[in-house]
């Protein structure tokens, strides 16, 4: 038994003790991210609403004193605590001064009281579906407090035949227990500030706070005012009375509910939904990236499917359709053409510098380099891409018809070796057919070969690698 009693506290403490390192995580909505401290005054109107009334004007006769039966001043305070955007609790203070008029009869009094209230804030709990930055609310309370109050009766004549806690000028005051009902409208100013406009009935639990007795259960009295609150708090706050958490969590449900569609739907048939695809009418068969955009290989900004040259390197400037500019159509691009006004038909190396022609110099282009020409993965047919670098090979050969070129083959190393040299050399007789069939070479200018994958140029870039090398005899 003692070894269960030991094992049971060890448990209960072990669990207290990961208790208190549990981290608490706060979200947005929670009440230390607001201000909901509220400091306000107001000043307006009392009337008195028993048995002796303010404007009941029948009642009042010409022989009594012309200050009385109308609207009396009253000034309050309040000190609120929200506890969420909907609930609060609300401490307030007044002074209110009253008259009130009956058949035969006015008085004259004031109250001082103090309630503690309930708030409840009624814009927020309505729902309305959209988020807005919300500067309205409308707030009611209820509540229970205590006022000490003095009333004077009168008859018409002036005549002293009542009175409430003494007469007006005594200390001497009646105690009673009030119920506070507030109507509280308030229109945001600024995060600090807010206007205040309310009315407020309060409901005196005894007959003859008006210092009539006539029969009616209680006396009450009304209070219209207008004012002012001061919300503390960091800067940075916002008040929690404008906050609805409901119409957020209605808003992201509706974003939710849109992109649901947009999540299930694919219209471009790319394999990427609609919700994540950025280009939501690839055309079919095109390769995409995660996000749905076409495929860049060289990210030159013009898509796979659409460039003409998808083997551009990094960083060069392309015309419309992918292709490098060549401004002196040696078939080297401007971007690593380090003369770029080569005379046309001269021939180059790979950085665009041209060299000794063959015909002027003996063997003096023997090795010089003309553009390469470049091969998707496993194919031998030459891309459109190329065709203005074999147009730079051919004017070269024409311009120079002494000079005899070697077409060698290189592939990546994907695959057998063997296979592999076998491409390289179908790869260069592609070429050749290309420089005779449709450029007018002789053949007999034309020696191919192949290296296959055993001379790579670019480490780690198979698109580089998988190419045909043009050089002088």
């Amino acid at each position: 038994m003692k070894r269960i009693n030991l094992l049971f506290g060890l448990a209960f403490f072990g669990f207290a003790a990961n208790a208190q390192t549990e981290e608490v995580v706060l979200t947005e909505a929670h009440p230390s991210n607001f201000r909901t401290w509220s400091l306000g005054l107001n000043v307006g109107a009392t009337a008195s609403l028993g048995d002796a009334a303010s404007y009941f004007f029948g009642d009042k006769t010409d022989a009594m004193p012309s200050g009385v039966g109308g609207f009396e001043i009253g000034v309050r305070g309040h000190l609120t605590k929200w506890f969420s955007p909907m609930i609060g609790v609300s401490g307030t203070g007044g002074f209110h001064q009253t008259s009130g008029t009956a058949p035969n009869y006015y008085y004259e009094g004031d109250y001082l009281d103090g309630d503690i209230s309930l708030a409840f804030n009624l814009t927020n709990m309505f729902l309305y579906g959209r988020e807005y930055q919300r500067k309205h609310a409308m707030i009611f309370t209820v509540g229970l407090g205590a006022t000490y109050l003095a009333a004077t009766g009168f008859d018409e004549a002036g005549t002293q035949v009542s009175s409430v806690g003494g007469d007006k000028l005594s200390s001497a005051r009646a105690f009673t227990t009030v119920i506070p009902l507030k109507l509280w409208y308030k229109r945001q100013l600024n995060e600090t500030w807010d206007l205040d406009i309310l009315y407020r009935n309060t409901f005196a639990l005894i007959d003859g706070a008006d210092a009539l007795g006539k029969g009616v259960n209680s006396d009450f009295f009304g209070y219209f005012g207008v004012g002012a609150t001061y919300n503390f708090g960091d800067k940075e706050k916002k008040n929690i009375v404008y906050y609805s958490p409901y119409e957020g969590l209605f808003a992201d449900l509706k974003e939710i509910k849109d992109n649901y569609g947009k999540l299930t739907n694919d219209d471009d048939g790319d394999g990427v939904s609609n919700l994540f695809d950025v280009d939501n009418s690839t055309p079919a068969g095109v390769k995409v990236a995660a996000n749905g955009a076409p495929m860049d290989s060289d990210g030159d900004g013009i898509p796979d499917y659409m460039d003409a040259d998808p083997f551009t390197a990094k960083g060069a400037k392309v015309d419309a359709e992918g292709r490098a500019i060549d401004s002196d159509g040696d078939g080297v691009g401007d971007y690593m053409d380090a003369e770029p006004n080569t005379p046309k038909g001269a021939l180059v190396n790979f950085n665009g510098v041209s060299v000794a022609s063959a015909a002027n110099a003996g063997s003096g282009g023997v090795g010089a380099y003309m553009p390469s020409v470049f091969f998707n993965f496993n194919s031998v047919s030459v891309t459109d891409a190329n065709y203005l670098r074999l147009a730079a090979i051919a004017n070269a050969l024409k311009s120079n018809p002494n000079v005899n070129i070697v077409l060698t083959g290189h592939s990546d190393a994907t695959g057998a070796e063997e296979y592999n040299k076998t491409l390289g050399q179908r790869r260069a007789d592609a070429v050749a057919k290309e420089l005779t069939q449709v450029f007018g070479i002789d053949a007999s200018r034309i020696e191919t070969k192949s290296s296959g994958e055993s001379e790579p140029l670019a480490n780690g870039h198979n698109n580089i690698n998988r190419r045909v090398d043009v050089s002088v005899k």
